[in-house]
């Protein structure tokens, strides 16, 4: 990963966890003063490491452990909430930004207070890791 990469990628997550749901070249290229080619170019080759997802339209899809669309899995922490991409991501988003709930559409909520999760639970992941990236969106 370059420079150019990382300053993409970090703004990324800069700007999802500021609470923006759609993220695509034009917004990343008027943020960091980038052409929009150069930037489209470097989410293709983050795509191509695996470090984000993108959709169709080449908006960021997944920047793990964020979703850019509505899953049904989230995140909230006071009047804020993130999109996941499964109940993993959800608790995986508490474990980085801070104490809240996450939610899954068929399945329990679970709270995190002091980085302990309640109630006790299990996660069940339908992949195994080694093949996540198979079908990413998927998994």
């Amino acid at each position: 990963m370059n420079q150019t990469e990382r300053e993409i990628r970090a703004k990324v997550y800069d700007l999802v966890i500021a609470g923006e749901r759609h993220v695509d070249a034009k917004m990343l290229a008027s943020e960091l003063g980038l052409a929009s080619r150069e930037v489209t170019s470097a989410l293709a080759q983050l795509e191509a490491e695996h470090r984000l997802a993108l959709a169709d339209d080449g908006s960021v899809l997944m920047a793990h452990p964020f979703s850019g669309v509505d899953t049904g899995h989230s995140a909230k922490i006071g009047d804020q909430t993130w999109w996941s991409n499964c109940a993993w991501d959800a608790l995986a988003i508490l474990a980085l930004l801070g104490d809240g709930v996450a939610t899954c559409p068929d399945g329990p909520e679970w709270t995190v207070t002091d980085g302990v999760v309640s109630p006790d639970g299990f996660v069940h992941l339908l992949v195994p890791a080694k093949h996540f990236w198979d079908d990413v969106v998927f998994t």
